[in-house]
């Protein structure tokens, strides 16, 4: 009992560590002459260049398994643009991924609220998913998040809006085997719909709302090894979710649901699920506290897990952040508690 309270204080006393560092960058006069000339030299409308840079530090009181330490995160480099505003591209590779290409590919904009989209992308399921890595509230995505959404793929997509970008739909045909693969290994496809509902809220360009539904759909015969559980399983795949952000004077809240029904060749259906919800808070114009109740439920072919997370991320810069989590297994105890560090530069 000793022992746990000692890592309890020690948690609370790097948090207010923390606070204090964003208490300290609050008073900084941050000059971003030197962000904005770059800006003017790589960031084209028909050519430009941007990375995300990401030192990561893990600590867990107790492991089962890996060790304590730190790691790169990410290391991208990406290269964009847009010609007469139609003809788009993007490339993007991760050098510390074992699968070096992210994104490749191209679009085009047959009318100013219609486009088609080829190559290899992240397919249109999940906010969190579709939110970029340097912007994500959490070091890491949720746990719902990370298992059962169906992730980069190389395909096909149509995506538009209507009344003035506050109503977005997206649909795409996919091989399916994640973004690893550049051939259908089983000649069945991923088909993956979102329909996505934003408003303003009070006037305010700070203040939105935004809900989202998404549905997923393939039949599988083929495991891989991809990321993801559905990406090992072999059998009919559904997934229905729902997301919602709201932000509001510098508060914000924001939810996911996800649940599969997956009919597996063998005979045997599971249906693994799992949500999210977070609050987090502007304490100061570059400070923001967060915490998130986050659940998934394996059905016997993935691990369960129900986790509270705390965090605070600072923001020095236009272009970089430092985040720390604190994340608590309610079924494991205080003994395997995680302390996450990140410290990025996004450009």
């Amino acid at each position: 009992m000793k022992t746990d309270v000692t890592k309890i204080i020690g948690s609370i006393l790097l948090f207010g560590l923390f606070f204090f560092i964003g208490m300290s960058v609050q008073a900084q006069d941050q000059s971003s002459s030197d962000f904005e000339q770059f800006k003017d030299q790589f960031k084209k409308e028909y050519f430009s260049v941007g990375g995300l840079l990401q030192a990561v530090g893990d600590y867990q009181f107790e492991r089962l398994g890996g060790s304590n330490g730190f790691s790169v995160g990410n290391a991208r480099l990406q290269v964009y643009g847009e010609f007469d505003n139609k003809f788009g591209y993007q490339l993007q590779t991760n050098f510390v991924s074992s699968t070096a290409l992210l994104d490749v590919n191209m679009y085009y904009n047959l009318t100013p609220n219609f486009s088609v989209k080829a190559g290899l992308f992240k397919a249109p399921f999940s906010y969190e998913y579709l939110t970029g890595a340097a912007t994500i509230d959490f070091v890491n995505r949720s746990s719902v998040v990370n298992q059962l959404a169906p992730k980069r793929q190389v395909g096909l997509q149509m995506q538009g809006d209507m009344a003035d970008g506050r109503f977005r739909y997206t649909a795409g045909m996919f091989n399916g085997n994640g973004f690893g693969a550049n051939a259908n290994d089983d000649d069945k496809f991923l088909y993956t719909a979102r329909i996505e509902a934003n408003s303003g809220i009070g006037g305010s360009s700070d203040s939105k709302f935004m809900m989202g539904l998404n549905a997923s759909y393939e039949q599988s015969e083929s495991a891989t090894t991809g990321a993801g559980l559905l990406s090992q399983v072999e059998g009919e795949q559904l997934l229905l979710g729902a997301d919602t952000r709201i932000s509001y004077k510098g508060m914000m809240l924001a939810g996911e649901f996800i649940y599969s029904t997956i009919n597996a060749d063998a005979g045997t259906e599971y249906n693994p699920f799992g949500y999210y919800l977070t609050g987090g808070y502007f304490v100061m114009p570059k400070t923001q506290l967060l915490a998130r109740w986050d659940y998934f439920d394996g059905d016997f072919i993935g691990n369960s897990s129900e986790s509270v997370l705390g965090g605070i991320n600072i923001f020095p810069s236009d272009f970089s952040e430092i985040q720390l989590n604190y994340i608590y297994p309610l079924e494991d105890g205080v003994d395997f508690s995680r302390i996450l560090l990140n410290l990025q530069i996004n450009f």
